[in-house]
């Protein structure tokens, strides 16, 4: 009976570690492996990094001379001195450079600077000169011009001639005078815009309506207008040329009278001969009066006709030509002045340009010379370099110290101000995305870190650190500035210090450790520990830090998982196309322990393998 009772007890034994075998699908042998029991509670999500204590507001003194080789520091203040209100109202000197080769410069430039300076000055005066004569020339050209118009005037007639330019379309007194005047001198700035502007002013309208101008403008007008028939439709006004051709008329007139009182002279003369009261003598000189008379008459008739046909239209003519030359040359004068002060302008400027800039230049000499004494401005411990000066940058440049040689821009000292710290870290790219401006920070400063700060996310930068990538440029760091709340004597500028950015706080979560979490063909997964050895379980993942990580599901609280993959476990093969198929992320692996949680990879996985949970 006690046999059949130890076979069956037997039997049960091996059938139990078979079903846990079965159920595990899983071989045992693993009581020795680190274990975790899942916990349920509150997890914070946190990114944990080190950097250095910075003052964020601080003075900074750089090297502002711009010399070839550098130059050279002949005294400057101990490192950790403390600068006093005292200091600052004295104008203590911090730093004393060497201005010999710079003090050498200015004296070379002083000798350019002073030629530069006269011709300036001359370009200046010879502008005034040039705007004097040129306004002028034009003034006295517009003085002909009016001229001009008053001669025509005063030939032909006020009315007559105003009738006859209207016709004409030129100016006809002071104001068209005016408005042709100014007309012109737009067409003219155009042209030189134009000309300026495109090089080529017959290309666009304002260059084509300056030629056009021009070409009716060198057309004689006058030589198209018939003044005779001023003449014979009495349009001739009372000028100069009607009173001409009314002395005219009135010699002809006083001949004819006189050629009259000839003729009954003679008359009288030849019956007194007849009866010989006169003698012949006396006849004859009668006859030769008489023919004296006659000439004077053609001669006046002669003269009317020879000025109302060839006379008076010739005059008219050439008054009006004189007048359309005038208006030609008042423009072609504004033309060259204009011209001319272009170039003078242009002159100008360019010798301007290069005024100033050599002004700016000796300006720029004279703060180098002034750069070169640094005194105190402001209170507060003095500090060699700069405050954001990192390890590439101290390798560019040359210690800070007496004798030292400074190239351009490179800081000498740095005085910050301590009532306002923080802390210049740098976030990894795997968690950029979990830093907001505003998030909260415990900070501890590794000289004395029995005391915890608080402070704030102040700066994240928008591109990563290119300094950090130079010798590695798969490392991506991104520079952010955390804000330490209140102001702290035990805190110095430089000290190491630990900050735990806190992204999250979950209450009440399930979470484990994070080295127990894998990852294989897309799926996250933990094994739990078993009576007979382990199986695999998948789970769901959540938020993690750097030592836990949230199950969303696939594991209860109480349930105890290993802290490593068992020996005997062998992953299955991945399928890449599959997961191609399901278009599936690239499998995120929390941040864990490496000598603690060795992760596999689907590199590391033996071929024909092909076991799921």
């Amino acid at each position: 009976m006690k046999k059949w009772i130890i076979t069956g007890v037997g039997v049960a034994v091996i059938t139990a570690i078979v079903s846990i075998v079965r159920t595990s699908g899983k071989k045992g042998g693993d009581d020795e492996m680190p274990v975790a029991v899942a916990q349920q509670g509150d997890l914070v999500i946190d990114v944990l990094e080190g950097g250095n204590i910075q003052a964020l507001n601080f003075l900074e003194y750089r090297n502002e001379v711009k010399l070839p080789n550098g130059i050279k520091i002949l005294e400057i203040i101990e490192e950790g001195y403390y600068v006093t209100e005292e200091d600052v109202a004295k104008g203590k000197i911090l730093v004393r450079l060497d201005q010999s080769e710079l003090e050498e410069e200015i004296v070379d430039h002083d000798v350019e600077f002073q030629q530069t300076e006269a011709l300036y000055a001359e370009a200046k005066q010879n502008i005034e000169i040039q705007e004097s004569e040129s306004l002028s020339e034009i003034k006295s050209e517009r003085q002909k011009l009016r001229f001009a118009l008053l001669d025509f005037q005063k030939f032909v007639g006020a009315d007559a001639a105003r009738e006859t330019l209207k016709k004409l379309g030129l100016p006809y007194d002071n104001d068209t005078l005016a408005i042709y005047e100014k007309e012109a001198t737009d067409l003219i700035v155009k042209a030189f815009e134009t000309r300026r502007g495109d090089g080529n002013p017959a290309d666009s309208e304002e260059g084509t309506e300056v030629a056009s101008f021009a070409l009716v403008a060198n057309d004689s007008l006058a030589a198209n207008v018939n003044f005779s028939s001023f003449l014979n439709e009495a349009e001739l006004g009372d000028g100069e040329a009607e009173q001409t051709i009314r002395r005219m008329r009135d010699e002809a007139l006083l001949a004819t009278s006189e050629l009259a009182l000839v003729e009954e002279s003679v008359e009288g003369a030849k019956r007194l001969h007849q009866r010989e009261f006169i003698t012949k003598q006396t006849l004859e000189n009668e006859l030769v009066g008489l023919d004296k008379a006659k000439l004077a008459v053609q001669r006046s008739q002669t003269e009317l006709e020879l000025f109302r046909d060839y006379e008076f239209p010739k005059e008219a003519e050439k008054m009006l030509s004189l007048y359309e030359e005038a208006l030609l040359e008042l423009i072609r004068t504004k033309r060259q002045k204009l011209a001319l002060m272009s170039q003078i302008y242009a002159k100008y400027r360019s010798v301007k340009r290069r005024y100033e800039l050599e002004l700016k230049k000796r300006e720029n000499l004279e703060g180098q010379l002034a750069s070169c004494i640094i005194r105190a401005s402001q209170t507060g411990l003095v500090a060699y370099g700069g405050a954001n000066t990192d390890y590439y940058t101290s390798r560019y440049y040359e210690g800070i110290s007496a004798g030292a040689t400074l190239k351009v821009g490179q800081p000498i000292i740095t005085i910050p101000d301590m009532s306002k710290l923080g802390v210049e870290v740098k976030i990894h790219e795997s968690h950029i995305k979990k830093i907001l401006l505003g998030q909260k920070v415990y900070i501890t400063a590794e000289s004395v870190p029995d005391k915890t700060l608080v402070g704030r996310i102040a700066k994240v930068a928008v591109l990563p650190d290119s300094n950090a990538s130079r010798y590695n440029p798969s490392l991506k760091v991104y520079p952010a500035t955390v804000e330490i709340d209140g102001t702290h004597e035990f805190l110095k500028p430089g000290m190491s210090a630990k900050v735990e950015i806190i992204v999250d706080e979950l209450a009440d979560v399930t979470y484990v450790p994070v080295q127990s979490v894998f990852v294989e063909n897309g799926e996250h997964f933990v094994f739990r520990k078993t009576l007979g050895g382990y199986e695999r379980r998948v789970v769901k993942i959540g938020s993690h830090n750097n030592d836990f990580i949230e199950l969303q599901g696939g594991i209860e609280a109480g349930e105890e998982v290993l802290l490593k993959m068992p020996d005997d476990y062998e992953p299955a093969q991945v399928d890449k196309s599959r997961l191609a198929r399901r278009n599936l992320p690239e499998p995120v692996v929390p941040e864990a322990k490496k000598s603690k949680a060795p992760t596999v990879s689907s590199d590391e996985r033996k071929p024909g393998t092909d076991k799921n949970a």
